[in-house]
């Protein structure tokens, strides 16, 4: 009997200390943080987000991330409207249709373009044209992607540089590679507005710098981290650690560039002609759009008819530092 008891005893111990485990493992499976899975294209804008994931700064912060990479900004944005992703880095047009096709997100960082020296563009003409004044601009077929970032800039130059956006002849040339190609062999086109590091491929292949937008008196382009609305609201806290370890990353970067060379040169496509003279980008950190860069950007897509109505700085722009 004291043996039947004792064996009865033992079994309920037993039993309550696997209720307890099973109890334990299911908080752990609950309270477990979900990892922001951020979409990027191989760019120098996204460096930050691999310096942050290699040096454990996100995982530090107890908010792991997953970078997903894409070959195009049509997959990328594809992902991030099926909700497979919780942001990515793009632009504020790309932010505001993005509002506009019922995925709410808002910029909670700016990636490049906080100063006018981050994240240069040049327009450039062809060595074989004989384009070589912005003057001479209006009526040369000058290659862009319609209704993005790139044709928001040369428009904003052309204001700038005392001419009339309408009169620039613009050319679909959505691809970038296949613009810097054809900008060289200045056949289809005289022209073309590209980024570094291929603009810099252009000039070092005898292409003319038309315009260099970081000698230009405004600043206009910026490339922005999304959010979705969703992950804000639910995850405030973990947004303003998410965003304290990006800020690390960005410190990191600008205190010691050549540290994260190899690193910047494999994960944002640097091509080898480059890699020997290539420059890590400086990120400002704790940077923002500003007010005024939202609402120029509105005003143009709602001149465009890109928009219907335009989104205000908040609606845009969060604020977890």
């Amino acid at each position: 009997m004291k043996l039947k008891k004792f064996m009865k005893t033992i079994g309920v111990i037993f039993g309550v200390l696997l209720l307890s485990v099973t109890l334990s493992a299911c908080g752990k499976s609950s309270n477990a943080v979900k990892p922001y899975r951020i979409g990027v294209l191989r760019i120098n804008d996204n460096i930050p987000l691999y310096v942050g994931e290699a040096e454990d700064f996100f995982k530090k912060e107890g908010v792991p991330i997953e970078i997903v990479e894409f070959n195009s900004t049509v997959d990328q944005q594809n992902a991030m409207e099926a909700g497979e992703l919780d942001g990515v880095t793009t632009d504020l047009i790309v932010g505001a249709l993005f509002k506009k096709g019922n995925c709410d997100v808002r910029a909670v960082a700016t990636c490049l373009g906080a100063t006018q020296e981050e994240g240069r563009f040049l327009v450039v003409s062809s060595p074989k044209s004989n384009l070589v004044d912005p003057k001479d601009l209006p009526h040369k077929p000058l290659a862009i992607a319609e209704n993005t970032m790139m044709e928001y800039l040369v428009d904003q130059y052309s204001k700038e540089l005392g001419m009339d956006p309408k009169d620039l002849q613009k050319v679909q040339f959505p691809k970038l590679l296949l613009r810097l190609e054809s900008v060289l062999a200045g056949k289809d086109i005289q022209a073309a507005i590209l980024p570094d590091p291929l603009a810099e491929i252009a000039v070092k292949n005898g292409a003319h710098v038309l315009i260099d937008d970081t000698k230009l008196k405004e600043n206009y382009s910026q490339s922005v981290l999304l959010l979705s609305e969703k992950r804000i609201k639910e995850d405030k806290e973990g947004v303003h650690k998410f965003l304290t370890a990006y800020q690390k990353a960005e410190k990191a970067l600008n205190e010691n560039p050549d540290k994260y060379k190899d690193l910047a040169i494999e994960k944002a496509n640097i091509p080898s002609q480059l890699a020997n003279d290539y420059k890590v980008p400086h990120f400002t950190p704790q940077a923002l759009p500003s007010e005024k860069d939202v609402e120029r950007i509105m005003n143009w897509m709602l001149e465009k008819k890109l928009l219907d109505k335009p989104y205000s700085y908040e609606e845009m722009v969060y604020n977890g530092f």
